[in-house]
């Protein structure tokens, strides 16, 4: 009988497929490690549960990285992942739940998935990895308990596939409104984002890091990146869009790179590294940490964020535009 653990599966496989997949950073091109494991031989040696080994206990904390910082359809991915993760050591309990008090092991199961999703949901950003998996496992069995405890066989009015299709829900992203200028005094979208483009051109030429922008400009109009990674325009940019004959629109955070070293993000926000890996362990750090085999890095953009940097989208023109201002001073 096919039952949410069953679903699950299916959906990360599916997702997956038999491709080989980087639970470490979550691009393969921008990991270190060479050789990554397909989704299954991952799923096979990952050990969570009471003989935790520190291999799975960082896999688990990258992957709950990944599930916290990437955009709204990468989080929902590796979300569901972090659930695959645990149902094999939720498969026996469930069935001996079941035995015990007469009830469908499929509606116990569904139940621990909730158990599980509310915990994720409800726990602190902040909160250290290992309590997080300890904190997802234990509402499980809470939840399963609970069920069976009330009397009652009757227990969720949606389906399975409901919950899995729901399980990604998370608040909006709250980014700081830290524009590099003042939106309120420009009322015309259109200026505002000429603007907001040449400030960047000039920032980047004093900086010395033009020539790395106008190495992806000239990617951008050669058409070689992937649509699925251009940032969505709005209506008021369609018409440079039309006479472009493409999107040429990126976001700042293009031109950095992905990942930086764990010391060097602990640096960026006032701290030493012997701090930084304190407050690791307190759950008090500030961002989140993904495990590359021994080491350990940040992702920019959620340095980003934290420090209220606005991830800006801009044109090449206008870009080029305001580091040719300052180019001729």
């Amino acid at each position: 009988m096919r039952d949410v653990f069953t679903l699950i599966t299916e959906r990360v496989l599916r997702d997956c497929g038999g491709e080989p997949i980087c639970a470490h950073v979550g691009n393969i091109e921008a990991c270190a490690v060479k050789n990554h494991p397909t989704y299954q031989e991952l799923r096979n040696k990952a050990r969570l549960g009471r003989s935790k080994s520190v291999a799975s206990l960082r896999l688990w904390e990258s992957v709950g990285t990944l599930a916290r910082e990437s955009d709204q359809q990468e989080r929902e991915k590796w979300l569901i992942i972090l659930l695959d993760l645990l149902t094999p050591y939720f498969g026996g309990w469930s069935k001996e739940l079941a035995r015990k008090w007469h009830y469908e092991v499929s509606d116990i199961r569904s139940a621990m998935v909730e158990g599980a999703l509310e915990a994720w949901f409800s726990l602190a950003r902040d909160l250290p990895s290992k309590k997080v998996l300890e904190t997802m496992m234990t509402s499980a069995f809470t939840g399963a308990r609970g069920l069976v405890e009330s009397g009652s066989s009757e227990t969720c009015a949606v389906s399975a596939e409901y919950l899995i299709a729901d399980a990604a829900h998370e608040e909006d992203s709250t980014l700081h409104a830290s524009s590099i200028i003042d939106a309120s005094t420009v009322h015309d979208p259109d200026a505002n984002e000429r603007i907001r483009g040449e400030r960047t051109g000039s920032l980047l030429q004093r900086m010395g890091a033009m020539s790395k922008a106008k190495i992806l400009h000239d990617k951008l109009r050669s058409g070689c990146r992937n649509e699925a990674d251009a940032p969505a325009i709005n209506p008021a940019q369609m018409g440079r869009s039309w006479v472009d004959g493409k999107n040429l629109y990126y976001r700042v955070s293009d031109l950095l790179p992905q990942y930086i070293g764990f010391g060097e993000a602990a640096n960026i926000v006032g701290l030493s590294k012997s701090q930084a890996s304190k407050m690791t362990r307190t759950g008090s750090l500030p961002f989140r940490v993904s495990w590359i085999g021994n080491s350990r890095v940040v992702s920019v953009t959620s340095l980003m964020r934290i420090l209220g940097i606005q991830d800006s989208i801009v044109h090449p023109d206008d870009v080029e535009n305001g580091a040719s201002h300052v180019g001729e001073e």
